[in-house]
């Protein structure tokens, strides 16, 4: 009886250790040193290019109201906002997939170390993904626009806290 108890705390604890741990955020650190980035919107599935503009005022907006500086010739970091819709016809749920990923230049910790030594100027960067969130959704036809928009405005919302998390004198 006593062997099952100790088995069953030492279970239990591995259970909630690796559950704690599981929930850690990948993309803690990497947002730091950024004050200035560029901003790339695609909408695919709707046919309203009007929609896709009020998109992109509502990104500029909402991050202009913070200090994260959009800079459209900036080729890197590149926040990505891409908005994925599928009409399924008949069907009264419209289905969507909001992505908003954040793209910059690293180079392995090889190339760096090989040409390092050699003290050669490094050319060939690789382009990775430092923050990424996405969320998939389905709404009525009537209600689909102000539902994704508030999807957009949590994602932006999320992406600003990370950010300032990252770059916390960036508050002041």
């Amino acid at each position: 009886m006593r062997l099952h108890i100790i088995q069953w705390w030492f279970a239990t604890m591995f259970i909630v250790c690796s559950g704690l741990t599981a929930q850690t955020n990948w993309s803690g650190g990497n947002l730091s040193k950024i004050s200035e980035v560029s901003l790339d919107i695609s909408v695919n599935g709707l046919e309203d290019p009007m929609w896709e503009k009020k998109v992109e005022q509502i990104s500029l907006l909402f991050l202009d109201r913070y200090k994260l500086k959009i800079n459209p010739d900036r080729f890197s970091p590149a926040v990505d906002i891409k908005i994925s819709v599928i009409e399924p016809g008949d069907n009264p749920l419209v289905s969507y997939n909001i992505d908003l990923s954040v793209y910059d230049f690293f180079i392995s910790k090889d190339d760096y170390t090989k040409n390092y030594s050699k003290k050669k100027i490094i050319k060939k960067f690789k382009t990775g993904k430092i923050y990424q969130q996405n969320i998939l959704g389905q709404s009525s036809n009537e209600m689909m626009r102000p539902d994704m928009e508030n999807t957009l405005i949590r994602l932006l919302d999320n992406f600003i806290d990370q950010w300032y998390q990252d770059n916390p004198l960036k508050q002041f």
